[in-house]
């Protein structure tokens, strides 16, 4: 699902030099001191409990985690002055890199992957360096989808001491959503809609779903593949739909394994799928309805106490807007036919007319919007004040 590109190389080229030239692998702070003390390097291990993970998280591999799925992120506390990360991607991964509570990440990190490197060796990255001494804390949280590329992380060295005290609380809310592009925040950073895709324009923290979580002050699992759909991908085929994919700890990885559902139970989960269905032009309302229905059966099943959102999204317009809403709200009416409760529906505005009932990824302020209604509706529903 990219819309209707509109091919625009030269500007879309320096557009892309400008941004990275505009980016580092570390940020760096300065400020005179005469009581720093004399630091070492110290090595934190992928799996110290010095470290906060949020995402779900793949140890069965080897000697490092792996973390592949939208908004999974690594959060270290420490006294001292800078930090460094040892990772390895199987193809390419962007970090936002966020310091001592930064409403918006101050640097971005690439992983790339390096057909050279036949040994598949982690890499060394400078995160954050010449802070001030003192408490810091860091996140280093993956922004790009799942499909794109797996985060391996083998550990930390932080120029200091890392500890367990300093780390914030874990939010007390959580959010799991499920969807396509959207979700995982496809061409959000675009500059002008309708450029060639490119990875650096996706940001799942600027999606919908990060900011919603943002907002709500949640835990977020974002499980979200672009091309995805309940039953019929963007391309017209059916394997690995995302209620297939949504089992595992990454969507098209051959290190992916089975995801342990109880180990992370959400307050609510918010389904927005259908966009991709309906894109491939083939959409046959029964299969629709059914995949719907068996997808929100296995959620309810790993999730008794969740709250379930079906939601349509902002890219569907005319006749493929209204029959995604109806199709879901006769999801919704058979499932609570059968008993299933706690159910709801929420529809997002379009943000556009298209020719081919498919309009534009959102772009970041749309995006915004859309979160900004959503947190409005869950806060006025479930009271999450």
């Amino acid at each position: 699902m990219r819309g209707i590109a509109v091919k625009n190389i030269l500007v879309m080229a320096l557009l892309c030099s400008l941004c990275l030239a505009s980016c580092s692998n570390s940020v760096s702070y300065s400020e005179d001191s005469t009581d720093v003390p004399v630091l070492e390097w110290t090595w934190v291990p992928y799996d110290s409990d010095v470290l906060q993970i949020s995402g779900r998280t793949n140890y069965e591999k080897g000697d490092f985690l792996i973390l592949s799925w939208s908004a999974s992120s690594v959060t270290i506390a420490f006294r001292g002055t800078a930090l460094e990360m040892k990772g390895w991607t199987n193809n390419i991964v962007y970090l936002d890199v966020f310091v001592d509570g930064e409403e918006d990440p101050s640097s971005l990190i690439k992983l790339t992957y390096s057909e050279e490197d036949s040994l598949n060796e982690p890499v060394s990255v400078p995160v954050v360096s010449d802070l001030p001494y003192g408490e810091h804390v860091v996140t280093l949280y993956k922004r790009t989808g799942s499909n794109f590329g797996d985060w391996r992380v083998y550990g930390m060295r932080v120029l200091g001491r890392a500890e367990k005290d300093l780390l914030p609380a874990r939010p007390e809310r959580r959010i799991e959503f499920v969807g396509n592009s959207i979700a995982c925040g496809c061409d959000v950073l675009m500059p002008v809609p309708g450029q060639e895709f490119d990875l650096y324009f996706e940001s799942s923290y600027y999606s919908y779903a990060g900011q919603t979580a943002k907002m709500l002050h949640a835990e977020e699992h974002n499980i979200c593949s672009g091309g995805h759909g309940v039953y019929l991908n963007y391309d017209g085929s059916t394997a690995l739909a995302l209620p297939v994919v949504y089992n595992r700890t990454a969507t098209l990885s051959l290190d992916a394994v089975a995801w342990d559902h109880s180990k992370w139970h959400p307050d609510i989960v918010v389904v927005n799928l259908g966009t991709n269905d309906f894109a491939s032009r083939m959409i046959d309302s029964t299969r629709f309805v059914n995949a719907t229905v068996n997808f929100i059966r296995k959620i309810r099943s790993y999730h008794p106490e969740a709250r379930i959102v079906l939601l349509d999204g902002p890219m569907l317009t005319g006749d493929y807007m209204v029959k995604c809403r109806q199709y879901l709200d006769t999801a919704k009416a058979i499932l609570e036919g059968e008993g299933v409760d706690e159910l709801y529906r929420f529809s997002f505005d379009p943000h556009g007319e298209s020719a081919y009932n498919v309009y534009y990824h959102p772009k970041r302020e749309e995006a915004a919007a859309d979160a900004q209604s959503l947190t409005a509706w869950i806060r006025s529903e479930f009271g999450w004040n």
